[in-house]
């Protein structure tokens, strides 16, 4: 059973902390006895101890580790039913495709989703997690073609290779990635995620500092806590790089390197710094150091330059690793995307 309680705060949420006494206790808290789920025990552990605490996150601590996120009250989410009007189903939008060599093809907006799908996710994704992806992808594919008339293979937010290129190199896997790949496309199909009657971009990252961050311009980002990164192989990442090799990089004649961090953002990120006589925001540093993400320690001394990186990626949007937990802990699409994008709404045109 749990053998103590405490609260904290994680982002402007009050969370429940329970913790496990052993890995043998641990066991046996998730066998489901007596057809008694874990959220049943969760709920008679706070009644019998008289805990104040109706509803939201409870984290399981075993070890010092987090290893289950269980939310109390689970939010069912609606679909937004909307009058189709001018927007087309999945294999009637046609997508103009701007190719390198300046050369343009077309394809329907459903096989474009399987090309882009297949290009940029990893194929043992969890099938909600596919469809949430899915959803902020078709949405920003009809955004862009119906804004700019055509979208490149190599966009900033979806690098896009038909799905026939992969044919040859996953060889006897492409016929049931593929058919996962459908499924989420056309389980979704006519379902986007918008902001104030707006389409919205697909802000997505591999893993955070435990939060998501927000972004000047972009209302509906928010900070969102996701304790799940923390456990992430890429969370923490070291490199090192010479004084000569800094200077160099960022084209910096002073002979003195300094390094002031000027200002954060409200997820603990680099926003402004100042390195010997240049001033760079958080994204031009990472760009320019190819560095994995914007919260970092840096060390520095005579010679050299360690930069301790935490998360990977912009920390904006979803986290896919947070959404894999969120999909094994028996989230769908829709719980998924609006715990991310909870500003946001969720529309099927019929």
């Amino acid at each position: 059973m749990f053998y103590k309680y405490d609260f904290r705060n994680v982002g402007n949420k009050r969370v429940l902390y329970l913790y496990l006494s052993s890995s043998s206790e641990e066991a046996n808290e998730f066998k489901n006895t007596e057809n008694e789920s874990i959220e049943s025990k969760i709920k008679r552990f706070i009644n019998k101890n008289d805990i104040n605490y109706e509803e939201g996150p409870v984290y399981i601590i075993s070890n010092g580790i987090i290893i289950k996120s269980i939310d109390i009250k689970k939010k069912n989410i609606n679909i937004e039913n909307t009058e189709r009007n001018n927007i087309y189903k999945d294999d009637e939008f046609i997508v103009n495709i701007k190719h390198n060599e300046n050369k343009t093809t077309k394809t329907t907006l459903r096989n474009y989703l399987i090309g882009a799908l297949i290009t940029n996710v990893y194929y043992d994704y969890d099938l909600e997690l596919l469809k949430a992806i899915a959803v902020l992808y078709r949405t920003y594919i009809y955004k862009k073609v119906t804004e700019k008339e055509s979208i490149s293979t190599e966009d900033e937010f979806i690098k896009y290779r038909s799905h026939f290129f992969y044919k040859l190199s996953l060889y006897d896997k492409y016929n049931k990635i593929i058919k996962k790949i459908v499924k989420a496309i056309d389980d979704t199909n006519s379902v986007f995620i918008t902001y104030n009657s707006t389409y919205i971009n697909p802000y997505i990252h591999s893993n955070n500092n435990g939060s998501t961050d927000t972004k000047a311009g972009i209302d509906y980002l928010e900070k969102i806590p996701s304790l799940w990164d923390l456990l992430s192989p890429k969370y923490i990442s070291i490199t090192k790089f010479s004084v000569k090799e800094i200077k160099k990089l960022l084209n910096i004649s002073d002979n003195n390197l300094n390094i002031e961090i000027l200002s954060l953002t409200d997820g603990n990120c680099i926003n402004k710094i100042k390195i010997g006589n240049l001033i760079l925001t958080g994204d031009e540093l990472i760009k320019k150091l190819k560095l994995p993400s914007k919260d970092m320690t840096i060390l520095s001394t005579e010679n050299e330059v360690t930069f301790i990186n935490r998360g990977y990626g912009h920390n904006l949007g979803l986290s896919l690793e947070g959404s894999k937990s969120l999909a094994k802990y028996g989230c769908n699409y829709l719980q998924i995307l609006n715990y991310y994008f909870p500003k946001c709404k969720i529309k099927k045109y019929i």
